[in-house]
C-alpha cells in the first residue's frame, strides 16, 4: 500500500468561499497525540451531517493528521505545524501564516484546556469564534459555551461545542452522546489488512487473532510480564487463536516470541487492526485508532478515566485492570470472543 497522500489545499488559499461552497470552518487543535486527534473525527462527522457544504480546515500538531483526516471529504486541508515547534521556528511560523491569510467564517476551539489553541484561535483570522468558558479559557473568542454542562466522553466535547454554538440546540439536545470515533478505511486499505493479517497467522489459520499492543506512555503502561501473563491466559482460553503483536513505527518488538505487524503509516495500522478479531491495548493513541475502526477494541485502564476516554465503537469496551490480575482481563476478552 503507497503512503498517504497529502490533502489538497484550497484552491484560493485568502479568499473568502461563496455562499454556494458552504461556510469555511477552522478546526484549530494544535496538539501533536494521536488520539486526541483521532477524538476530533465525531465533529468533523457531525460538521459534514449539518453543515454538509461546509469546507473544513484542520491546524494540527499531530504528525499523522493528514492520514486522520485523509478519506473526510468535507476537509479540505490539514495545517501540520513541526513536531519540535521550538526546533523549527521558521517553519512553525510559515505555518501560521499561510493559515492566517484565509478570513474562515468560523474557527472552533475545542479543547477546554489548552491555552495554545486559544491563543492561536484569537490570533488567526475569522469571522465568528467560538469555544468554550472554562477556569483557564475565560476570553479570546466571540461566543463561549460553559464548559461544565458538556458530556464527559472528550470525543463528545467537540459536538456538544458545535451543537451549542452554532446549531444553536438546547443543551439537552446538544447533550446527546452519539460520539464515535472514525478514520474510513476504504476497501482497498481493508483487503491489504485482511493480507497482512493473514501473513502473520499463518496460512489456513481460521481461528481467531488478537490483535495486542503494549506500549502506553508513563503510568498507563503495563509491564511486559504482565502482558505475557495475560496472553497465556488468553492461549488457554482460546486455544484456536493466534496473538499478534503491533509494534512501534520502527519495528521494535516489545513480545519477541509473537509474529508482529509495524508501519509508519496510520492507516495501514489501522487496516490491520480492523482485519483482527480483537484489538486489546492501554488507554492510548492506538487504542483510539482500534476505536475509529470497526473491529472489537478493548482499552485497560488503571490510572486514567474510562468515562472520558473509552472505546466507544460498535462492541468495543473499557476494562479497569490492575497489575495484578492480568488473569480477569484474558478472562474478559475470552468471554467478548465466545
Amino acid at each position: 500500500m503507497p503512503p498517504a497522500e497529502p490533502l489538497p489545499a484550497r484552491d484560493t488559499p485568502g479568499v473568502h468561499q461563496d455562499a454556494a461552497a458552504g461556510p469555511s470552518i477552522l478546526i484549530c487543535r494544535p496538539n501533536t497525540r494521536l488520539g486526541n486527534t483521532l477524538l476530533l473525527t465525531p465533529l468533523v462527522e457531525e460538521i459534514e451531517a449539518t453543515l454538509p457544504n461546509a469546507r473544513v480546515d484542520v491546524l494540527s500538531g499531530c504528525p499523522a493528521a493528514h492520514e486522520v483526516f485523509q478519506a473526510f471529504s468535507g476537509v479540505c486541508r490539514v495545517y501540520e505545524l513541526p513536531l519540535r515547534g521550538v526546533r523549527h521556528p521558521l517553519r512553525y511560523l510559515l505555518t501560521l501564516l499561510r493559515v492566517r491569510r484565509i478570513q474562515y467564517d468560523l474557527i472552533l476551539d475545542p479543547s477546554p484546556n489548552s491555552w495554545t489553541s486559544r491563543f492561536l484561535t484569537r490570533w488567526l483570522t475569522g469571522r465568528v469564534k467560538v469555544g468554550f468558558i472554562t477556569p483557564r479559557k475565560r476570553r479570546g473568542v466571540d461566543v463561549s459555551i460553559p464548559f461544565k454542562e458538556a458530556p464527559r466522553h472528550m470525543g463528545a466535547y467537540p459536538v456538544y461545542l458545535l451543537r451549542r454554538a452554532v446549531l444553536d440546540l438546547d443543551v439537552e439536545a446538544a447533550r446527546v452522546d452519539d460520539a464515535k470515533l472514525g478514520i474510513r478505511l476504504t476497501e482497498a486499505e481493508r483487503t491489504f489488512g485482511k493480507e497482512q493479517l493473514a501473513r502473520l497467522a499463518g496460512e489456513g489459520h481460521s481461528g481467531p487473532v488478537v490483535v495486542v499492543a503494549t506500549h502506553a506512555t508513563g503510568a498507563k503502561r503495563f509491564a511486559l510480564e504482565w502482558w505475557r501473563h495475560m496472553i497465556q491466559g488468553l492461549e488457554r482460553r482460546l486455544p484456536g487463536a493466534r496473538i499478534i503483536e503491533i509494534r512501534p513505527p520502527g519495528g521494535t518488538a516489545s513480545l519477541a516470541e509473537l509474529p508482529g505487524y509495524a508501519s509508519r503509516h496510520v492507516r495501514q495500522v489501522a487496516a490491520v487492526i480492523e482485519a483482527a478479531s480483537c484489538f486489546v491495548c492501554a488507554d492510548s493513541g492506538l487504542m483510539h485508532l482500534g476505536a475509529a475502526t470497526d473491529t472489537l477494541t478493548v482499552g485497560l485502564f488503571k490510572v486514567t478515566l474510562p468515562a472520558l476516554y473509552a472505546p466507544r465503537r460498535g462492541s468495543s469496551c473499557a476494562v479497569t485492570a490492575r497489575d495484578d490480575h492480568p488473569d480477569a482481563v484474558s478472562e474478559r476478552v475470552a468471554r467478548l470472543l465466545s
